[in-house]
């Protein structure tokens, strides 16, 4: 995807802005004009949502957000009362920054971070509009500022940290929010609107004044993976930047520390090892200890040997695939457009391996672990965490489609059966 295909002002960004001025002043810092000269509002208008309709209508001379002003704006004081109440309430997250180095570093970077007003009313309309995003962003925040801590990254390189955590989904406050709620199953062609976000968000961010150039690339390339899997670009390795690695771990870090899991996490960690900055994992292992805490009770779950079925079915569908796709010429070569599919298939194959599974037998398996309630619990959140990578290779063939030379309608329909299959 390229910068010529992000979508301009997004109506959804629009109706977030303007409803937030249905509760506080949003203010007119300078007349809005529509592109072809037409003045909107005059400087000093309050913005509230019956000025929706009219600022939906035209395409604007300048973004939203850089024509606006709000009162009780979060600024960089407001971001660190914002921490403090996190560190006070977690002590997961007080550990982490203790075990990082100075706790109080995190403070004094806060406070001396200089934010642009456009990010300033940026954080305002998520903290107002979208409160678990926010948190999210906060908490990202102090996983990847401690992260940057242990590894020794110099002070003044400190704030492009925080920045690019607090501004890392700007992007998404531009998709529909129907599409975002975990409860949505998502399209493919709703996902290209969820791939665009990195983009969306480096566009609003690269020209700012006195923005980290650091930052904003790592804004953009936090969703990329070292093993080409991830999007807008599906760079590899050395593509992707130090800062954007980090980012890229204490985002989904975040996510899975919030289910409360710590199990979990290790189990992520060692599952997507292939995906994710070795050192980074390392370093955040450490400081987490992930592997110090055991869930209290393995919960509700699926059956794992329906589960484990169901994943042996996915490898023989693969089997059968790949037996028709090798007849290509050249089809696993690297730079092949299939090549993907093949490096990406070899890893859960060889995953399952390493979790001491036999991949043609699997369900025998679980005999052997089935009396042990550690064991069990371990063998269900890695199937959790499979379950994710399916879905993110399922992700990554939709969006890989064009290339494909129409097999993702054809041969892949039975493997993206197992890859999906609560959607068939």
């Amino acid at each position: 995807m390229q910068l010529s295909e992000v979508p301009g002002e997004s109506p959804h960004f629009v109706r977030s802005v303007t409803e937030m001025g249905d509760t506080r002043d949003v203010i007119a810092s300078e007349d809005i004009y529509a592109s072809n000269g037409t003045k909107l509002l005059a400087k000093g208008a309050r913005i509230d949502s019956k000025q929706f309709e009219k600022l939906t209508r035209y395409k604007l001379s300048a973004p939203l957000d850089q024509v606006l002003s709000s009162d009780k704006a979060v600024d960089a004081a407001t971001l660190a009362i914002e921490f403090d109440r996190i560190l006070e309430h977690d002590a997961t997250y007080r550990q982490l920054l203790a075990r990082a180095g100075d706790p109080r570093q995190l403070k004094h970077c806060t406070a001396n971070l200089r934010l642009h007003s456009t990010i300033e009313l940026r954080l305002t309309v998520m903290a107002d509009k979208h409160p678990e995003m926010f948190d999210h962003t906060l908490r990202s925040a102090i996983i990847a500022f401690a992260c940057a801590q242990r590894m020794g990254i110099p002070g003044p390189e400190l704030p492009a940290v925080l920045l690019a955590a607090l501004c890392h989904d700007f992007g998404e406050m531009h998709t529909d929010p129907r599409i975002l709620d975990q409860s949505h199953q998502v399209t493919a062609e709703e996902r290209r609107f969820v791939h665009v976000h990195p983009l969306t968000g480096y566009v609003l961010l690269k020209d700012l004044p006195g923005f980290p150039p650091a930052a904003s690339k790592a804004v953009l390339q936090h969703h990329e993976r070292l093993d080409g899997s991830g999007y807008p670009q599906a760079l590899h390795g050395a593509q992707i930047d130090r800062l954007a690695r980090i980012i890229a771990a204490a985002d989904v870090t975040e996510t899975v520390l919030r289910r409360l899991d710590m199990q979990r996490l290790e189990i992520l960690y060692r599952i997507n090892k292939p995906r994710f900055d070795g050192d980074v994992l390392s370093i955040l292992r450490d400081l987490l200890q992930p592997h110090a805490s055991l869930p209290a009770e393995a919960g509700p779950a699926a059956d794992p040997a329906e589960r484990l079925n169901h994943l042996s079915e996915l490898l023989q569908a693969w089997f059968d695939l790949r037996a028709m796709l090798v007849q290509r010429p050249a089809a696993d070569a690297p730079g092949s457009p299939m090549a993907f599919l093949f490096d990406r298939m070899a890893s859960i194959r060889s995953l399952v391996l390493q979790a001491g599974f036999n991949p043609d037998d699997m369900t025998s398996m679980l005999a052997m672990v089935q009396d042990d309630p550690v064991v069990l619990a371990e063998l269900r959140a890695m199937l959790d965490e499979m379950d994710w990578l399916l879905a993110d290779l399922a992700n990554e063939i939709d969006r890989r489609s064009p290339e494909l030379d129409g097999l993702s309608q054809g041969a892949l329909k039975d493997l993206m059966h197992h890859l999906r299959p609560e959607v068939h």
